[in-house]
């Protein structure tokens, strides 16, 4: 693939077209091929990972080992035995020697998700790898000097951290040397349709499903939606959609009631159906309907129904008459 982001609508395995997309590919293109750190910060759901898979393939390091860690998924006794490898007896259950993370990228590029949920002694040893590049198992006599690029990830605010103590520090300036931000999808005006498209061809795909097609009602309300899920919240959305519509076109109806609570579209799309309505009839029937609730507000009086809806005597006489109430 060209490695110049200018104008792109794809870059690697990341979909987006928006300028703020156009930045993260040309900071992506601007660090992969070197070996200092890299954080991607952004919310969850965002897709940093496929930030950290994008600086791997345009690297150096692309045939080389690409380690993941989530650092936040891995237990808190487990996770230093994970990292750093233990010899075998180290502790009760360590019946064989393994190697740990950092060494299992050895050549290659470690990429720590999460990485603001490390405890402060966990803190203090990564930091101690990345000044010297040498890592010792648990219960082992000596360190192993290992070759590996860094990258990490993390949706906490790790400045506020270091201030109050919860984070390093010096390791917040080692791991920060050059930093990509990845934007939320509220704020990638126009990659909703990009990304959409993209999930349904994939999904249909990958699942044997007939192709479906969002309708331009649909597209609308899913553009005015805020995604506090990001991406992740969209391609969850696409996915039950191609399972659950039948036929090859998805309508608003369609929709998970959360997201059409929220459209302005979306309410005027059950407002007004595809179909179109009587608009007579429905004047008659909010006309009753307001009527009657009036009346039955005020116990069957209709004089005092005639004040909650600010109708003269004689027009409220009429409208009884005509609607036979």
């Amino acid at each position: 693939m060209d490695e110049r982001p200018s104008g792109v609508s794809t870059f690697q395995d990341l979909v987006g077209g928006s300028v703020v997309m156009q930045r993260v590919y040309a900071a992506i293109s601007q660090v992969a091929d070197s070996n200092i750190a890299v954080i991607v910060r952004g919310e969850s759901g965002t897709g940093k990972e496929l930030v950290a898979k994008a600086i791997v393939a345009l690297s150096s390091r692309h045939n080389k080992p690409f380690i993941r860690v989530n650092c936040a998924a891995l237990p808190e006794n487990l996770i230093e035995s994970e990292l750093f490898g233990h010899e075998r007896g180290a502790f009760t259950g360590a019946v064989d020697s393994k190697p740990g993370h950092f060494e299992l990228a050895d050549s290659g590029t470690l990429f720590l998700d999460e990485i603001a949920t490390l405890t402060l002694p966990l803190q203090t040893k990564l930091l101690r790898v990345l000044e010297d590049h040498h890592v010792q198992r648990l219960g082992g006599r000596h360190s192993k000097k290992i070759d590996f690029r860094l990258i990490c990830a993390t949706n906490e605010p790790l400045e506020e951290m270091a201030k109050t103590g919860k984070f390093r520090e010096d390791l917040y300036y080692r791991i920060h040397v050059v930093p990509v931000h990845l934007p939320p999808l509220r704020e990638r005006t126009g990659d909703i349709a990009l990304l959409a498209d993209y999930f349904l061809r994939t999904h249909a795909a990958a699942n044997n499903i007939q192709p479906k097609r969002l309708t331009p009602e649909v597209l609308t309300i899913l553009e005015e939606h805020n995604w506090p899920g990001n991406v992740r919240e969209l391609e969850n959305l696409i996915q039950r959609l191609l399972i659950t519509v039948k036929g090859t076109a998805i309508h608003p109806e369609h929709l998970p009631a959360q997201i059409l609570e929220q459209s302005l579209s979306a309410q005027d799309a059950i407002l007004l159906p595809r179909d179109g309505v009587g608009f007579d009839e429905q004047i008659r029937q909010m006309e009753i309907a307001l009527l009657e609730a009036a009346i039955r507000r005020e116990s069957g009086n209709k004089a005092a129904a005639a004040r909650l809806l600010k109708l003269d005597l004689q027009r409220m006489k009429y409208l009884c008459r005509k609607y036979s109430l």
